[in-house]
């Protein structure tokens, strides 16, 4: 009898501590729906987590770890993206208004033949990183899309 209300016991004390609702961890990311032009301006270093750098399920599509990103505002909802990309002598700089919707995580801007598209995430601790794709377009004589470039990134803003 002593035995089996140990195990009883033993029993019901690993189903509270199983139960328990553990504290969450600080550096969860999360989709950041409605976001402003404020909330995303800043100096963006390559993600540190290095699970960030497994290949994108897009094809073709490869995350670069050192990729770093300016965020400048330059206007009441206007901001400039510079990426630079050492690894594949990427540095360029997009610029375009920033559409600011309870329902919107994303932003994207077009410069020619190049866009860069990326989402916008939050921590728990209110870190801000963006992660998405810089894509360069080749047309042929008859503006048909013959192929493109990827670019990959995954960047969280450095606290000043």
């Amino acid at each position: 009898m002593k035995r089996i209300t140990t195990l009883l016991i033993a029993a019901l004390c690993a189903i509270f501590l199983v139960s328990c609702e553990k504290e969450q961890n600080n550096s969860q990311w999360h989709r950041f729906y409605g976001f402003t032009k404020d909330d995303i301006v800043g100096h963006y270093k390559a993600n540190p987590d290095p699970s960030a750098y497994q290949e994108l399920p897009t094809e073709g599509v490869k995350v670069y770890d050192n990729a770093t990103i300016d965020v400048t505002s330059i206007g009441e909802s206007h901001v400039s993206i510079c990426l630079n990309i050492p690894k594949v002598l990427i540095n360029k700089t997009f610029s375009g208004a920033v559409y600011t919707a309870d329902d919107n995580s994303d932003l994207a801007m077009k410069n020619g033949n190049e866009d860069i598209r990326m989402t916008i995430y939050k921590s728990n601790s209110g870190q801000v990183r963006l992660k998405g794709w810089q894509k360069r377009y080749y047309y042929d004589a008859n503006q048909v899309l013959i192929n493109s470039d990827n670019y990959g990134f995954d960047v969280v803003i450095v606290k000043e």
